[in-house]
């Protein structure tokens, strides 16, 4: 007689409940950071499995470094947790002992495939190595991190293979159906996602994204609340007061929640929003406190709240997230050294900067900075005769930004200088040109009036830099400091790509995030008829982060316009183009 079968018990918090009670055929899950996006996947992956044996599933990922190191190890625990055994139920990279079933199509190569003893395999799709969509016929689609997909590419390649197989799954509703799961799109090119909520309002007259914000602004004030409970100085009148005030707040949330009930639209399509609110059992209230004293606030609302957030339209950078930014920073053949394996179960490659495929480790690298009181902040480029936004090489140079390292002051008494280029060298240390491009701020020659013969701060990074065995190359731009409006036309012909004189600008997404974010936030104004940059920002009563404010924007201003400000001389001189610049919806 056999022994009874362990009992397996899960729970599943509030974000994934409606997509495992609704079972929609298409589901849209736009969450934050800690609400389990990838269990939810490792849940939607055992369906799958049980429903559909035998067939050929494609996971989408902008890189495979995503997908080995952010999707995959939580789903595969949950899988774990629910009873499948690794090297017994699946194999991941590798050919499936013979014992195993084929799946309905054949599949010859299972570099990138996770196979199961039933059939069903899971082909991993890397936007990263042009082509990796195309192939097999498929069942289903699941995409992780939506917003950094390249939507023509991936309708292109991955969504015309989902089809076929009829004869064997057409009776199931979610055959040849998806799930997107994504964090909240910042910048327009990822809103596609977020069109899959229209039905909301066409079809009840909910606007969805107004009451959402509502929601989470009010579990902001919930945050307060509770901070204002566990004070421990704080009264017990000031306790009850608070514990009050946090029912209220409480409840109006429900009450609000309410209205926003995830439903299935006519078309079979679920879109869910969620926080780590709706994982707060799990999470409790010390992540999220934690989480808003530590993080920028624009990143915590974003990625963590799940704020919808409209971009700043008056930019002094016209960046554009499909021709400027890419995220396939990985390098692949690097990753497959280390294996799937590895990839797994280590969360910190010993050399970062090994596995970067964007930084040419023969090659010197390009600094710029902004030394300030409140922060210093670093950029890190190189140049580049390759394209990683359209993955391809040129005959141009691509200005590349590949990293980015700032720090704040802190209690213990180090100089930020030092331990800003501690970050520097640490990710570095394995990069074997030791040869670096220093382009000076300014600002940083001045010495502090305080200290006798002391060193500027440009002399002490130099001079931190070469104890640690780089050779620097300093380089100042000549003249005085330009006027912003000179940046801005500089910015205009080189972000507008029509001048063949001008390098392109390309910025790494992942690395390179608080860049990128004082870029899109770094508005426009005019200033006795001239257009400046708006540095408002800085202003310690700002409200603003200081790694979020216009001193990254700054840095990277100081190389490029070092760099490349004698080519917008030639072509002032040359030409009357000004049709790259745009201020307050009109070109100029």
């Amino acid at each position: 007689m056999l022994p009874p079968m362990a009992e397996i018990q899960l729970s599943a918090n509030r974000a994934q409940l409606p997509k495992l009670l609704l079972q929609a055929p298409k589901e849209v899950c736009v969450e934050g950071r800690g609400t389990g996006k990838s269990f939810d996947i490792g849940f939607t992956m055992d369906r799958l499995i049980r429903m559909m044996p035998k067939a050929v599933i494609a996971i989408t990922g902008r890189t495979y470094g995503q997908l080995l190191t952010r999707t995959l190890p939580s789903s595969l625990k949950l899988l774990g947790q629910i009873g499948y055994q690794k090297e017994v139920n699946y194999v991941i990279g590798k050919r499936p002992p013979a014992w195993y079933k084929d799946s309905y199509e054949t599949l010859n190569k299972f570099d990138n495939i996770i196979s199961f003893s039933n059939g069903t395999r899971f082909a991993l799709i890397s936007q990263s190595e042009a082509g990796s969509g195309r192939g097999a016929n498929t069942d289903y689609e699941i995409v992780d991190e939506a917003l950094l997909i390249d939507r023509e590419q991936y309708n292109n390649e991955v969504t015309p293979t989902n089809r076929g197989n009829r004869e064997f799954f057409g009776h199931l509703p979610f055959h040849h159906g998806f799930k997107y799961s994504t964090s909240m799109p910042v910048n327009k090119e990822g809103r596609w996602v977020l069109e899959y909520a229209d039905y909301y309002y066409t079809e009840r007259g909910i606007r969805l994204f107004d009451t959402w914000n509502r929601i989470v602004l009010l579990q902001t004030d919930l945050l307060a609340t509770v901070a204002a409970y566990r004070a421990a100085d704080a009264a017990p009148s000031t306790k009850s007061d608070a514990l009050a005030t946090f029912r209220r707040q409480w409840n109006e949330v429900q009450r609000l929640r309410h209205q926003i009930a995830p439903f299935i639209s006519r078309d079979g399509v679920l879109f869910t929003l969620s926080n780590a609110f709706d994982n707060l059992q799990m999470l409790g209230f010390d992540y999220l406190l934690k989480n808003q004293r530590q993080l920028p606030s624009l990143i915590f609302m974003t990625e963590i709240m799940n704020l919808y957030y409209d971009k700043v339209e008056d930019c002094f950078y016209n960046l554009q997230e499909r021709r400027h930014v890419y995220y396939n920073h990985f390098d692949t053949d690097a990753l497959r050294s280390l294996g799937a394996e590895t990839l797994l179960t280590t969360t910190a490659p010993p050399n970062p900067s090994t596995l970067d495929k964007d930084c040419d480790p023969s090659a010197p690298l390009e600094l710029s900075f902004d030394w300030g009181s409140s922060i210093c902040v670093m950029t890190v480029q190189q140049p580049h005769h390759y394209d990683y936004a359209s993955n391809s090489p040129t005959s141009y140079v691509c200005q590349t930004m590949i990293n980015e390292f700032f720090v704040k002051p802190d209690t213990s008494g180090h100089l930020m200088i030092e331990q800003l280029l501690e970050q520097f060298c640490t990710y570095y240390a394995a990069h074997t040109c030791r040869h670096l491009v220093f382009y000076r701020d300014r600002y940083g020659d001045h010495r502090n009036p305080n200290i006798l013969n002391s060193l500027t701060f440009n002399e002490m990074a130099i001079a931190y830099l070469q104890r640690h065995g780089w050779q620097v190359q300093s380089v100042t731009h000549p003249g005085m400091e330009p006027p912003q409006s000179d940046k801005y036309l500089l910015w205009g012909i080189i972000l507008g790509e029509q001048d063949s004189q001008f390098p392109r600008f390309r910025i790494n997404g992942d690395k390179c995030k608080y860049a990128l974010i004082s870029m899109n936030n770094s508005r426009v104004k005019q200033v006795a008829g001239k257009l400046e940059k708006d540095k408002s920002s800085e202003r310690r009563d700002s409200g603003v982060p200081a790694e979020e404010a216009t001193h990254f924007s700054d840095a990277v201003d100081k190389l490029i316009w070092t760099k490349y400000s004698r080519l917008l001389r030639r072509q002032v001189a040359t030409s009357t183009s000004t049709g790259f610049l745009r201020i307050g919806g009109k070109t100029l």
